[in-house]
């Protein structure tokens, strides 16, 4: 019995290894364009487009893939309006199409204000014939359709906002700076950019920095109508650090090493046609009760930057 279970196990063994070594006789060779992609796929790459009067054009961004076989054809965008002084919401139009294949489909093209303003009515009338007189905070909502040759949707929509902001709202290069910690300094961080955002048609965010300090916090500030300046002083403004905020309006004293006179304020153009120059005291005071104890001043002038 032994004999005969070692005779066995010798024949399934040698019947394995002869098995092996047989080349498979349907081989199959997989290359890149074995490997499709099975769903289509639609890829906002401008989500949010900031509107601000005396732009030229905005681009708008897509990325499409439509997988073989389906019908999709051209991404269609329709355009609703949204005034922020009414509320009012415009007709739908239609503002652009773009053509797609099947494939991968990197979609761009431009947009300007007259494209926006084409078709489009809010209460009976039209949108203003100068872009200035847009109302800041208002919007276009742009939906962008994947459809067939004849129109019919194919796949879900994807879309798109276009908010309207201050023409004094966008990006700044900082041309001074100074810093100073309870007297020592100064740090200055000259040739970085900044970010003013636009709130409202009166109020404007200075994003994500305190200063020369990234990423730690922001605050917002008041143009009045004479073009100065007011910070407003709000715990709520002090996301950086210290006990209180200092600001010139309150506190002027204790800025002994940076301008309140002069600062505050901003020059229309100052730097040229649309490079206009936004100068700000602000600071705050921390009590620590040691060495550590007095005010932080910050100093900065800005320019917008012009494309």
């Amino acid at each position: 019995m032994k004999y005969t279970f070692k005779n066995l196990l010798f024949v399934l063994l040698a019947a394995a290894a002869v098995t092996a070594c047989v080349p498979d006789e349907d081989p199959i060779t997989y290359t890149q364009a074995d490997l499709v992609r099975p769903d289509a796929l639609l890829s906002i790459k401008t989500p949010v487009i900031s509107f601000v009067a005396g732009n030229a054009d905005y681009a708008i961004e897509i990325f499409s893939y439509i997988p073989p076989g389906d019908a999709t054809a051209k991404l269609d965008v329709y355009s609703v309006f949204t005034d922020a002084n009414t509320g009012e919401v415009s007709n739908e139009v239609l503002l652009t199409s773009f053509p797609v294949a099947p494939g991968e489909n990197n979609v761009s093209g431009t947009i300007t204000y007259a494209d926006l303003k084409a078709g489009l009515t809010v209460g009976g009338a039209p949108l203003p014939d100068n872009e200035v007189d847009v109302a800041v905070g208002s919007r276009w909502n742009l939906s962008v359709r994947p459809v067939d040759a004849s129109g019919v949707k194919t796949l879900n929509p994807g879309s798109i906002v276009v908010a309207v902001l201050s023409p004094f709202a966008g990006i700044y290069e900082v041309i001074e700076s100074a810093y100073y910690r309870i007297g020592a300094g100064p740090t200055i961080w000259n040739g970085e950019q900044r970010f003013i955002g636009s709130v409202d048609a009166n109020t404007f965010s200075h994003d994500d920095y305190w200063g020369n300090f990234a990423a730690t916090g922001f605050f917002v500030f008041d143009l009045n109508e004479d073009n100065t300046i007011t910070i407003p002083d709000a715990p709520e403004q002090l996301f950086f650090s210290g006990t209180y905020m200092l600001t010139c309006q309150e506190d002027a004293a204790l800025f002994t090493n940076v301008p309140c006179a002069g600062s505050n304020v901003l020059i229309v153009d100052g730097g040229g046609p649309g490079k206009h120059i936004i100068k700000l005291t602000y600071g705050y005071f921390s009590v620590t009760g040691d060495e550590n104890e007095g005010a932080r001043e910050f100093y900065e002038v800005l320019q917008k930057v012009v494309d």
